[in-house]
């Protein structure tokens, strides 16, 4: 079974807490593409639909973009500069603050950009800065030459059932130019460290991974996940035949994880001769998961010794199950001898 979600106390309440993910997405490639003869930019930033780059605040609980939360509108840098007429680029005023650049990277190689807020909490209406960069790079194609250029047309981050699927494109450049023609297509994930083709067998519901795009599915990243896309031209009149080119892209799955609460209905002390009873409750975000949820699903409780290692002398190697009830007694032999507190672990597994 995979773990689906982990857990530490010390026999104390915890505390529910707030993610804040400040977050930069972009309607074009990182990777703008310069062809000198003739002088062409691939994407064109000085045509519609331009650079837009849009600011996104997620936090943990709340179902949707929380960006019109800001006090005001944000401070925008281009290579930590305010001065944005040097790239022709205007702001939003009013959320979600969007950044347009109309100019072409003529006079630099990279551009990166930064956006520093201040959110504001809409109950206790503590203020708090964050800031967030994405930056873009300009490289330079003799128009012989072939490149691979990986886009996300959906964007990049899965959040609470927001989106089902996101897709990931990938096209040969030759020059300014976009060939379809005589090109297959091949797509890894990465898994573990090591690049994995995309087969039947191990797709896990991304689809048309033989194509230039490919639909990704939001159980397909958990946490994060990086996919490659190698491209060949078969064009047997091509002087780039058999070449293969590659591009990366990832995406992020920014829902709210699993957590575990631990209860304790009698309190966290244990006395002499006395035992108390925690059970174990999950929840995504703000929503409390009814006892449907765990139906397959494995509940392990561990204790750690006094070095912090998990403690294999106690219950089953260290563990013990929760049955249906998720509920468990400790009594005072669960604790460490002559320690002033023990600290156990919840383990969530389906």
């Amino acid at each position: 079974m995979a773990i689906l979600s982990q857990q530490t106390f010390t026999v104390r309440r915890l505390i529910d807490g707030k993610t804040l993910n400040f977050l930069l997405q972009s309607n074009q490639a990182l990777t703008q593409i310069f062809t000198p003869d003739p002088a062409t930019y691939t994407p064109n930033y000085t045509a519609s639909p331009y650079l837009v780059i849009t600011p996104s605040l997620l936090i943990s609980g709340e179902a949707n973009d929380q960006i019109a939360q800001l006090k005001q509108a944000p401070t925008w840098k281009i290579n930590g500069s305010t001065n944005l007429s040097a790239f022709t680029a205007t702001t939003g005023a009013s959320s979600p603050y969007a950044l347009t650049i109309k100019k072409n990277m003529s006079d630099v190689a990279q551009m990166t950009i930064t956006c520093e807020a201040i959110y504001v909490q809409p109950v206790t209406l503590v203020e708090m800065p964050i800031t967030a960069t994405i930056t873009f790079t300009k490289t330079s194609n003799n128009g012989a030459s072939i490149i691979a250029v990986c886009t996300a047309p959906q964007g990049t981050i899965f959040k609470n059932g927001l989106v089902s699927t996101l897709q990931a494109k990938c096209e040969l450049h030759r020059g300014a130019v976009v060939d379809t023609t005589d090109v297959t297509y091949e797509w890894y994930k990465q898994v573990s460290g090591t690049w994995t083709k995309i087969t039947s067998a191990n797709a896990g519901g991304i689809t048309n991974y033989t194509t230039g795009t490919i639909t990704i599915p939001a159980s397909a990243v958990v946490n994060y996940g990086s996919f490659r896309c190698d491209i060949k031209d078969t064009d047997s009149g091509s002087s780039t035949n058999n070449k293969v080119v590659s591009d990366y892209i990832s995406f992020v799955d920014m829902s709210d994880p699993y957590e575990i609460d631990v209860v304790f209905p009698t309190g966290d002390g244990v006395k002499s001769g006395v035992s108390i009873k925690i059970k174990v409750e999950c929840r995504q975000g703000a929503t409390r998961l009814d006892s449907t949820f765990f139906t397959g699903k494995t509940i392990k409780v561990y204790r750690f010794n006094a070095a912090g290692a998990l403690d294999t002398t106690w219950g089953t190697s260290g563990y013990k199950t929760l049955d249906a009830t998720r509920e468990l007694t400790i009594a005072d032999a669960d604790l460490l001898t002559g320690a002033a507190q023990t600290s156990f672990g919840v383990q969530l597994e389906g």
